[in-house]
């Protein structure tokens, strides 16, 4: 039996994207649990999470205060971890890609590897700390070469470089660069994608996840779309993943029976034109449940 668990996290770690507190929101009025509803066996919503108090605002917001930060951070990561104790799939969405932190490190289990799709414009491996934006700490904290002001959000356990693929990158510096090559990290840039074609790139990773062993969490950020299709986020640029291309991915992910966990984030509703990238995610999970429950069908049949 098919079972999902869903939670929306309203929080924001930067003053300046007031409106990914929304996300959450803009994603359910989607109608996205009634639409898991009719294609999944048992769907648990755990709702959305409370927004932060006027005292973790100051201290989140204002001051900075890493101490706050990490301990809002594990309280989503246990939250998350009792959601895969209760044995369903958990599905995360929100606003701020800093919750991925906290997701990721939720789903790890005890003696079990853990592997990493990252769809995402940003590869987030900065190993020095910025305050101003934590997002971009968040890969490379993952793996274990982040800040060490962010490592216990991690419980001090990380995933191998070699376990994690980054899929749709178009703003990286040279530092990333080397610590992606550094660590054996499967890595595809919108280039690397548009030189070699989408298809091929699929067909690659799903050949390296046959490879793997260990739960598998998707973690993609909407800004890794085109912005054509996605244009409520706080990052816009052109030149991202294509609607066909990013459903394409979710279907053969689904045929893949790996996938353990999902994240979605960098949704910002205060800059979309009538909802459409809360739609959008809709979408890509109705794509990627149509292909398993086809998939099941003809198991079955």
């Amino acid at each position: 039996m098919e079972k999902l668990g869903i939670l929306g996290v309203p929080w924001m770690f930067h003053e300046g994207r007031q409106g990914v507190a929304l996300a959450p929101y803009a994603i359910r009025y989607t109608g996205i649990v009634e639409m898991l509803e009719k294609m999944v066996d048992s769907v648990v919503d755990y709702h959305n999470m409370a927004f932060f108090t006027d005292m973790e605002q100051e201290a989140i917001l204002k001051s900075k205060d890493l101490k706050a930060i990490t301990y809002k951070s594990k309280e989503l990561r246990e939250i998350v971890a009792d959601m895969k104790a209760e044995g369903g799939m958990p599905i995360i969405f929100g606003g701020d890609q800093f919750i991925s932190l906290s997701s990721i490190a939720g789903v790890q289990s005890d003696g079990n590897e853990q592997v990493v799709i990252w769809v995402n414009a940003h590869a987030d491996m900065g190993t020095q700390l910025n305050q101003e934006n934590l997002c971009h700490n968040v890969m490379a904290t993952v793996i274990g070469k982040g800040p060490e002001e962010l490592e216990s959000i991690m419980n001090h356990r990380f995933v191998r470089g070699d376990n994690v693929c980054i899929v749709g990158t178009r703003r990286i510096d040279r530092e990333e660069i080397h610590v992606i090559e550094a660590e054996k990290i499967l890595h595809f840039e919108m280039t690397t994608i548009d030189r070699m074609g989408f298809a091929m790139m699929t067909d690659e990773i799903i050949q390296w996840l046959a490879r793997r062993n260990g739960d598998v969490h998707l973690v993609l950020d909407v800004d890794a779309v085109d912005p054509e299709f996605t244009p409520g986020t706080d990052f816009i640029s052109q030149g991202g993943i294509y609607w066909r291309e990013i459903r394409y991915f979710m279907r053969n992910l689904a045929l893949s029976n790996k996938i353990s966990a999902m994240t979605f984030t960098g949704v910002n509703p205060l800059n979309d034109d009538k909802n459409k990238t809360a739609k959008f995610v809709n979408s890509l999970l109705e794509e990627y449940f149509k292909a398993k429950s086809m998939q099941i069908d003809q198991l079955e049949g």
